[in-house]
């Protein structure tokens, strides 16, 4: 069986980098045999690339925008085959359309209908190191498309499920860690770390994955594991697999969500249709909310709340009077969601009380409070961040009080 290597744009930011990274795939290629890689592009490239587009002005037509931003991958793989065949290795860089990634036709947020592995197998069996931009693939019309930020690891990830393979992500962090080492030093860095639980977190806000690509690793069961770029000694990263026991850690760890707006809407007539109607404007705008509560007064009407970004609020509250809807819109910024999360709570209770009487202790107020069965979701304001994530990792055994 082989493995499937997937390389941030940090990792090959530089040509230096690129040829470091194809020293290190030419070992596994020798020592344990077949290999393919992806690769996101280089360093800042997708921002840069972004930015000329903005230069162009006027609107930006998204299908041309995804094929703009799908040539920064098509750079750092070229680069890695060369470098890769300069070592006596023999590769092949390929598109997203030549690895036969087919998607939907959402622009900039495409998803993987299928992949059709032949021309990627065909370069397996000849001996070569197939390297995959990463982030890209083709609709049926033939048009370019993107999948969206973090879009590299799902590249990878769904490649390792059609070929049976383990894959390795590398980056420039040592694997998962209970919660944010630059809040909290003495955080603990995980061996092993479940899909469900990786998955919450990702979901709620920890950048070390993207939410889709764990998806992917649990329903074709692959071995996904995340480290150091370069780090030969796998021991030294994170695992993600099926979960081994709840027992251990109630909680394994923090998320935290920037850029939280909480909006309310107050005085919605009693009734179904009011709240249809805003929401009817919030799928309008593509927008994602979460953390939806509703209280019924005793005058009949109603208070709406959730929490999405600071844009999307605006740009509500701004459709909304456009439209003349009959209740009125406000917000709560400067808000942060910090999330517990931990397969163990399944079989553990009082959780909730324990994390509310630390940030009562701790004098931290809260707002919105939202569970899953794995998961407690908080708002604060975004000055008490760091004060009630270190509370709350030192409360349940996150980090090293010692450190």
């Amino acid at each position: 069986m082989g493995v499937v290597h997937k390389y941030g744009g940090s990792s090959v930011a530089t040509i230096e980098k690129i040829k470091a990274v194809a020293q290190r795939v030419a070992e596994v290629a020798r020592e344990n045999g077949p290999v393919a890689m992806v690769a996101s592009a280089m360093g800042k490239t997708t921002n840069e690339l972004i930015a000329l587009a903005g230069e162009i002005g006027g609107e930006i037509n998204p299908r041309e925008m995804d094929s703009l931003l799908s040539t920064g991958e098509q750079k750092t793989v070229t680069l890695l085959a060369m470098a890769l065949q300069n070592l006596g290795i023999p590769a092949i860089s390929l598109t997203g359309f030549q690895a036969g990634f087919l998607t939907n036709r959402i622009f900039s947020h495409a998803k993987i209908q299928d992949i059709q592995i032949a021309n990627v197998q065909k370069h397996i069996d000849a001996g070569r190191v197939p390297v995959l931009a990463g982030f890209q693939g083709i609709d049926a019309d033939g048009n370019i498309t993107t999948l969206g930020r973090g879009g590299s690891d799902t590249t990878a990830v769904a490649l390792a499920a059609k070929l049976g393979w383990d894959c390795e992500i590398y980056t420039d962090v040592d694997g998962v860690y209970t919660v944010d080492p630059r809040i909290c030093s003495g955080a603990l860095k995980l061996r092993t770390i479940s899909y469900d639980e990786m998955m919450e977190m990702a979901s709620l806000g920890a950048g070390v994955l993207e939410t889709r690509s764990v998806e992917i690793a649990k329903k074709y069961g692959v071995r996904l594991f995340l480290g150091r770029s370069l780090e030969k000694d796998l021991t030294k990263g994170t695992y993600i697999m099926d979960a081994t026991s709840f027992e251990d850690m109630p909680v394994t760890g923090i998320s935290i969500k920037q850029d939280c707006t909480t909006v309310r809407a107050s005085g919605l007539p009693a009734g179904t249709l009011p709240v249809s109607s805003l929401f009817d404007v919030i799928a309008d705008l593509d927008i994602n909310v979460d953390m939806i509560s509703r209280q019924m007064l005793d005058d009949g009407s109603g208070m709406l709340s959730f929490s999405c970004s600071g844009a999307d609020a605006e740009k509500l509250l701004q459709e909304s009077g456009r439209r003349g809807l009959p209740y009125s819109l406000t917000q709560q910024k400067g808000l942060v969601k910090i999330s517990l999360v931990g397969a163990g709570m399944i079989t553990h209770s009082g959780i909730s009380a324990k994390a509310f009487s630390v940030l009562n202790t701790a004098k931290v107020p809260y707002y919105q409070i939202t569970t899953s069965e794995i998961s407690i979701s908080i708002t604060i304001d975004e000055e008490n961040r760091d004060h009630a994530v270190t509370a709350l990792a030192e409360a349940f055994g996150l980090c090293d009080t010692n450190n």
